[in-house]
């Protein structure tokens, strides 16, 4: 009985054993081989642990050692890295902006955000008032400079100029010879001319600023007249000569220049109100012609010639300033003032020939030493973008007592009187700048 359960049990484990190579076939693993059957032994012949030991390796049936099987990925090192590479750096944005040839946008991009500088503590960012978070337009807003940016500045100046005096009447139409004048007093009147200003400064970052200015003006006048018919025409720069005449031709030139030189300093009064002052020095030389021409009359004046120039030649002291309220962004409104005290020399003249110029009446020069104040103002609107900007205005100058003429009007030789009167412009400027 034993020995035919013996059998059945034999029979069992060989065909679990070719059922297990078979599976070991299509798992492309190494068959799993089992060990043979150990027969049951008495007591007495159990081996002791010492002996035990040395059976340590346990072998197969067939005398090969028993193997584990091991996955194929293994044999084959498929297996894949545990740690993740590290990803490639990031190369640094580039600059998209034309013109950007010191890659500004992607230095400033690159930087860590906590050091990247933001506008003045106080603005809203994304707002209008943050406008350019530039260092200079931070400086500029921080010292108040109005319309310029810091450095190098040139400014040209278109100006319409009407140039004024008195003092420059040359003769009296009368409509009455019977010895009542009953007329107009006719003088020259100078022509509305182009004139120009062109200036060169430096603005400092602090706010002070630097700049030379050069103003330059030319006009004339001219005008001719008859004795009117039953009237008479009477002549007002002939010195105890002639006095009525019958044609009467008058001609003055005006020629004007002025270098300014100013140092100014910004300040911010307000959000949106700058004042700037300035000092500085003066050049002028003006030179004013006047002469007029009489023929005819009762005493019959051939070609009366009658020149009386003011030249006047000058340096002083300026003191001055202006307002600037911004009503937005680009544009605003602006005021100004300036002063001045010219210490200067007056060469003047006064000349009278008659017969085409072989009888001489009268040849004086007179030159002498005055201080002539000079008062300036203006205002108008100013437009700015960038490193421009334009400005619009109406101005108006004036140079008192600049006409110092002699003239005589007393039957006395040595009666000598003068003609006097300020000079004074009106003028529309346009004035376009640009920082560098």
């Amino acid at each position: 009985m034993f020995n035919l359960h013996g059998k059945k049990f034999r029979v069992g484990l060989a065909i679990a054993a070719f059922f297990g190579s078979t599976f070991s076939v299509f798992a492309e693993v190494e068959p799993l081989i089992m060990p043979a059957p150990v027969e049951t032994v008495p007591v007495e012949q159990v081996k002791s642990p010492v002996e035990q030991v040395k059976l340590k390796d346990t072998e197969t049936t067939d005398g090969k050692p028993f193997v584990l099987p091991i996955p194929s990925d293994l044999l084959k090192n498929k297996s894949k890295p545990t740690d993740d590479l590290a990803p490639p750096p990031i190369a640094p944005p580039i600059s998209i902006i034309p013109g950007d040839k010191d890659n500004v946008l992607k230095n400033s991009i690159a930087k860590p955000v906590s050091e990247i500088k933001t506008v003045e503590t106080g603005v809203t960012a994304g707002s209008i008032e943050t406008k350019e978070a530039t260092t200079e337009y931070l400086e500029s807003e921080r010292n108040g400079k109005s319309y310029k940016l810091e450095g190098l500045f040139m400014t040209g100046e278109y100006l319409l100029v009407k140039p004024r005096r008195d003092a420059f009447d040359f003769a009296i139409t009368s409509n009455d010879r019977l010895g009542v004048i009953n007329g107009n007093l006719n003088s020259l009147d100078w022509e509305t001319r182009s004139a120009f200003r062109v200036g060169l400064g430096y603005q400092f970052a602090d706010g002070w600023d630097a700049s030379v200015n050069y103003f330059y003006l030319h006009s004339n006048a001219s005008s001719s007249l008859a004795a009117p018919n039953g009237g008479a025409l009477y002549a007002t720069l002939t010195n105890n000569t002639f006095d009525d005449v019958s044609i009467a031709s008058a001609m003055g030139n005006l020629d004007m220049n002025v270098i300014d030189i100013d140092v100014g300093r910004t300040y911010r009064a307000a959000d949106n109100l700058n004042f700037r002052f300035t000092g500085g020095g003066r050049v002028t030389w003006i030179e004013q012609q006047f002469s007029a021409i009489y023929n005819g009359g009762t005493l019959g004046a051939v070609n009366d010639f009658v020149s009386s120039p003011v030249n006047f030649t000058g340096a002083g002291l300026t003191a001055g300033g202006e307002g600037t309220y911004a009503l937005n962004k680009h544009f605003g409104l602006y005021a100004r003032g300036k002063v001045a005290l010219l210490s200067g020399t007056f060469n003047n003249n006064l000349t009278e020939t008659n017969g085409n110029g072989t009888t001489t009446f009268y040849n004086i020069s007179n030159k002498y030493h005055e201080v002539v104040p000079v008062l300036e103002t203006g205002v108008g609107a100013v437009l700015t973008k960038d490193h421009m900007h334009i400005k619009v205005g109406y101005e108006l100058y004036n140079y008192f007592n600049m006409v110092d003429s002699l003239d005589f009007q007393s039957l006395s030789f040595g009666k000598a009187s003068k003609r006097l009167s300020d000079l004074s412009l009106e003028a529309l400027s346009i004035q376009f700048g640009l920082t560098f």
